[in-house]
């Protein structure tokens, strides 16, 4: 009987002792039982490219294991809330711009100030500014994307219109507006432009007139201004002049499959679709040119940013994993392989995009001439709770269900109300 008593004291010791280790682990990754570090890395996507120069580092880098963990983006968020609910938060996680922010803000994140202070300038500006916190850089971004313009090359030269050529020469909107109509007509299409269903496809229109979905201090809704409503009206007058189509804006057609199959002159679209486009478009060529300005260049932006996490307990090995992959070299070779913008100026100049190469350098210039407050404006959270706001609304507008004052009023309200909660 003494000795079953023991055996229950033990047992209830050993239990109590593995539940105040689960408690107090935090962090979960640590040294495996060979003497290794190991690093535990979220990624968001399922990149090869990534995964191999993972790979790669942990061959050069023996003493280091990195364990890979894979979160569908639909997924992503809420996933990554959890564990930082739990305390069990990564050592590296590979984030969207926008979501950099909400993390940093929780005071979550690593500083890696000291860690990139000889490197920074090598860094797009517009870059950086997702991954600044005051006065830290608590992360490192690896790559950017954007909105652009694909056209048919067939098209454009059957109806005798010329693309700009540079940056510098890029359409005014009256004119981007008059060569759609032009193509069109010339070779007897029903639209000229289109865009997809996503509202990111309208946001380029807003910044090239300076207007704005938040106001500066990003604390009130900036887009009942003159400057936005004007951009929603030009917007609008695309499909209101039969130039764009309705029923890809509101989602019920694929206006990127059109222009595969030669049925669209010019697509508004993601930039990261040209390994699509360049693998699946048959007889036809097609180009990249340049968004139209109103008072400045302007487009959208996206892309990844490597953060780590202040409860990492190897936060020198973690800074050299994020330094290593966002290196000239390997920076290079991914943008390479995925049709994306490196973020240092040094492998924009050095990759080698083979068969896309010029329609890549299009969109480089176009990526490098974004003003910061474009960039500032949607590389916050709550860019994800005024996105849906923007989508109901401009669908209205393009209906005409609404005017643009009305939308620019409604989208106003709902912002400061439900997103900033003003």
């Amino acid at each position: 009987m003494l000795r079953k008593s023991k055996m229950s004291l033990l047992f209830a010791f050993v239990l109590i002792l593995s539940l105040f280790v689960s408690a107090c682990g935090g962090n979960e990754t640590g040294g495996s039982e060979d003497g290794k570090v190991e690093l535990r890395f979220i990624l968001n996507n399922d990149s090869p490219t990534l995964v191999e120069q993972i790979k790669e580092f942990e061959k050069e880098n023996p003493d280091i294991k990195v364990n890979v963990e894979k979160i569908p983006l639909d997924q992503f968020f809420e996933k990554i809330e959890t564990m930082i609910a739990g305390g069990r938060t990564p050592d590296l996680l590979y984030t969207p711009v926008l979501a950099t922010q909400r993390y940093a803000n929780m005071d979550l994140l690593l500083d890696v100030s000291g860690d990139l202070k000889e490197e920074k300038d090598d860094f797009l500006p517009s870059a950086l500014v997702s991954v600044k916190n005051g006065d830290k850089v608590v992360g490192v971004p690896h790559f950017t994307d954007s909105i652009a313009v694909f056209y048919n090359k067939d098209l454009f030269e059957k109806a005798g219109v010329k693309v700009p050529e540079s940056i510098e020469s890029t359409w005014s909107w009256e004119e981007f507006a008059a060569a759609a109509e032009k193509v069109k007509s010339a070779n007897n299409l029903k639209y000229g432009v289109s865009t997809g269903s996503d509202v990111s496809q309208f946001l380029p229109f807003l910044y090239q007139n300076k207007g704005t979905v938040l106001s500066e201090d990003q604390k009130s809704a900036g887009i009942n201004s003159d400057s936005s409503i004007e951009s929603i009206e030009f917007f609008k007058s695309l499909f209101d002049k039969g130039l764009a189509s309705k029923e890809s804006f509101i989602g019920s057609e694929k206006s990127d499959e059109l222009f595969k199959q030669g049925q669209l002159p010019m697509v508004i679209t993601f930039s990261g679709l040209i390994n699509s486009f360049e693998k699946d478009i048959q007889g036809f060529e097609y180009g990249v040119t340049y968004l139209p300005k109103k008072e400045v260049t302007a487009t959208k932006l996206g892309g990844a940013n490597i953060v780590s996490f202040n409860e990492t307990k190897h936060p020198k090995e973690a800074v050299k994993l994020m330094k290593y992959l966002t290196s000239e070299e390997k920076m290079a070779e991914f943008a390479a392989k995925e049709g994306v913008v490196p973020t240092r100026t040094s492998a924009q100049e050095s990759v080698d995009y083979g068969a896309i190469d010029e329609g890549m350098q299009t969109i480089i210039n176009e990526i490098n001439s974004v003003p910061e407050f474009a960039v500032k404006d949607f590389s916050i959270p709550e860019y994800l709770g005024y996105k849906s706001i923007l989508t109901s609304e401009m669908q209205s507008v393009i209906l005409g269900e609404k005017s643009p004052k009305e939308a620019a009023e409604s989208m106003e309200e709902q912002i400061n109300n439900s997103v900033l909660k003003k």
